[in-house]
């Protein structure tokens, strides 16, 4: 049996508790948070293709829809809950078949709308395996491979293949590429350590294309993206001696431009370009007037910090929270959270 890579934080142990629970289930549901990213839909598009080569059943759900750059991961469209299907449904076939649920890239329950009854007592799936590498959690799992210093859930998920033997083919080689490169922003990111380096030769070797990837994931971006980055940027401001960077988007900005909710993804990374920011956050209006906020940081700000204080989570660098309306009482909330910080360096 192929053991994991000896620097991988997770025991030998929960390793194979892990492998006897996917081996002794037949029907097996997958998700993971809510605006699935990169990470998220490259976990979940390699334990798919590594669970049907092994005679499972597999039923994937999202809880939201993926960018469509994400979506052209999967073979065949990904089932939204509250799209494609109610709540209500869970508990009817396949679903009430399901003895196991897997959860990526999150253990958190605020981050599962819509799935609370699967957590409860005796409710179908009967176990629950999770797999993620947040610091903040609920312990959702019987059992969990967590951890907080991988680059990216997709590490573990690639761990776990090769603890058990599992063959790396070149679709769930990509798959993972996907989930590597994505959460560490193209490798560029402080978290892009010597482990996440190897592990993408390794996938590079086993079929990976970067070329192919950095196109579907880079240079696959709609009209309507690029018309709502500019309405980003001209809502952009600067605080505290142009060290922190405050950007919004309002609903009026989507249906004027013909943007969707995921275009958002990475556009919080555009204002950090400015040499003197030091972190950055994007509030974009929801439909209930709360704002969900993102946050970035170069590292002298842990924003982790801020989200957790409002309800939130994520890392050092990158963190998110949902905050109340309205906008300049939020803007103001976050910018003296971010301040605050800035002057005890």
């Amino acid at each position: 049996m192929i053991v994991p890579k000896q620097n991988s934080r997770i025991s030998d142990v929960d390793f194979q508790k892990a492998i006897q629970l996917l081996e002794g289930s037949s029907q097996i549901a997958i998700t993971t948070h809510i605006r699935p990213d990169g990470d998220a839909c490259g976990c979940m598009r390699a334990l798919i293709d590594a669970l049907l080569a092994h005679g499972k059943k597999v039923f994937p759900l999202f809880l939201s829809p993926p960018a469509s750059w994400y979506a052209d991961l999967f073979d065949k469209k990904v089932p939204v809950l509250g799209n494609d299907f109610s709540s209500e449904q869970l508990m009817e076939e396949p679903w009430r078949e399901c003895d196991l649920l897997i959860v990526v890239d999150t253990n958190s329950l605020v981050q599962l709308p819509g799935l609370e009854m699967w957590f409860q007592h005796d409710a179908p799936p009967k176990k629950v395996l999770v797999i993620d590498h947040h610091l903040t959690g609920d312990g959702l799992g019987d059992v969990q491979l967590v951890d907080a210093k991988a680059a990216a859930a997709g590490e573990i998920v690639y761990d776990l293949f090769r603890a058990a033997g599992w063959p790396i083919t070149p679709s769930i080689a990509k798959a993972l590429f996907v989930a590597l490169s994505t959460d560490t922003g193209w490798f560029r990111f402080g978290n892009a350590d010597s482990r996440i380096f190897r592990t993408a030769a390794e996938l590079i070797e086993a079929g990976a294309r970067p070329d192919e990837i950095y196109r579907m994931m880079y240079q696959s971006f709609t009209p309507a993206r690029l018309r709502l980055l500019v309405r980003m940027l001209d809502h952009l401001e600067l605080y505290e001696q142009e060290q922190i960077a405050s950007q919004y988007l309002l609903r009026k900005d989507f249906e004027e431009t013909g943007a969707k909710g995921p275009d958002t993804e990475n556009l919080i990374d555009e204002c950090q370009r400015i040499k003197t920011v030091e972190a950055a956050f994007l509030l974009v209006e929801l439909s209930d007037g709360r704002f969900r906020c993102s946050l970035r940081s170069k590292g002298k700000v842990d924003v982790r910090v801020i989200a957790q204080k409002y309800g939130g989570g994520g890392h050092t660098l990158a963190a998110g929270v949902t905050v109340p309306g309205p906008l300049e009482e939020a803007k103001s909330k976050i910018v003296q959270e971010i301040a605050e910080q800035l002057r005890k360096k």
